[in-house]
């Protein structure tokens, strides 16, 4: 019963977090149709500012996921500007709704237009490579996503982890991508552990164990002597049948857990990895 209570009290608040947003949406959509109403001064109904008016309304109605309104104001706002600049940025919006409509074909046509008027669009070139993906041609996201990158100042952990799962779709020298993109990015990035885990998994399915255990040394000492990366060593080294090296990591890991507060020693996940190391240790 208590567990029932708990769901049904997560599952409304849930609900009214929903709620809340899609009414904070809809208050934003009121504001619009007012801006919008006949009866604005001159100034405030010029074209120029209907069109930008129309694409924020039309973005509001992408966010609601309601594509028919969104798309009016689209089209409304093209209709209503001769801006150039302007037209690219509501291509754009239309070819990014397409995709999040699920409508990828369309959505290639307008991205692409976007990216032949203006190369250097950047958010046109990420929404055209997840545009690939969906139409399964993971070669050329790749490609598209490197363009996308090379526009950046500083591409974050998270943008070579799109690269990696992209590169990682790719037939036969799919995975030779990934590892070359995850090297790239801890060589740009340092050794941040959302990558190295990756890289190191790849490492793993390529059956290259010592560059994996090269990559985990990178790690700072403070994060590689964590239980996780030292059952993670201990492992490697067994499969290079280097079992003092495995032993001696297994021990270093519960040494670790053995020093850590209470508090933190006795929560599941810590106790599962204990479970783990002491198991690979006694064997």
């Amino acid at each position: 019963m208590k567990i029932l209570i708990g769901v049904c009290l997560s599952y409304s608040l849930f609900c009214s977090g929903l709620a809340g947003a899609h009414a904070q949406l809809d208050v934003r959509v009121q504001h619009m149709n007012d801006l919008l109403a006949p009866d604005l001064n001159a100034q405030l109904a010029s074209q120029t500012n209907n069109a930008h008016l129309l694409l924020q309304r039309g973005e509001l109605h992408s966010e609601n996921h309601h594509w028919g309104l969104a798309w009016q104001d689209f089209q409304s706002a093209m209709d209503s500007t001769d801006d150039a600049n302007l037209r690219i940025d509501i291509w754009f919006y239309m070819g990014r709704m397409r995709l999040q409509s699920g409508m990828p074909d369309e959505a290639y046509n307008l991205l692409s237009k976007v990216i032949k008027l203006e190369p250097s669009y950047k958010s046109a070139r990420l929404n055209l490579a997840r545009t690939y993906i969906e139409l399964n041609d993971y070669r050329a996201a790749v490609d598209e996503m490197d363009i996308f990158m090379s526009l950046l100042q500083r591409p974050t952990p998270d943008q070579y982890i799109e690269r990696a799962n992209m590169a990682e779709l790719i037939d036969n020298d799919g995975e030779g991508l990934v590892i070359e993109g995850l090297n790239e990015a801890v060589n740009q990035l340092g050794p941040i552990v959302s990558l190295v885990d990756l890289l190191v998994d790849s490492y793993l399915e390529q059956d290259k164990r010592e560059e994996a255990l090269r990559v985990i040394e990178l790690l700072p000492h403070d994060v590689n002597s964590l239980p996780r990366w030292q059952l993670k060593k201990g492992d490697i080294y067994q499969e290079l049948k280097q079992y003092l090296d495995a032993e001696t990591a297994y021990k270093y890991g519960l040494n670790s857990i053995s020093q850590m507060p209470e508090h933190r020693r006795l929560t599941p996940a810590i106790e599962d990895l204990k479970s783990q190391l002491e198991a690979k240790f006694l064997n």
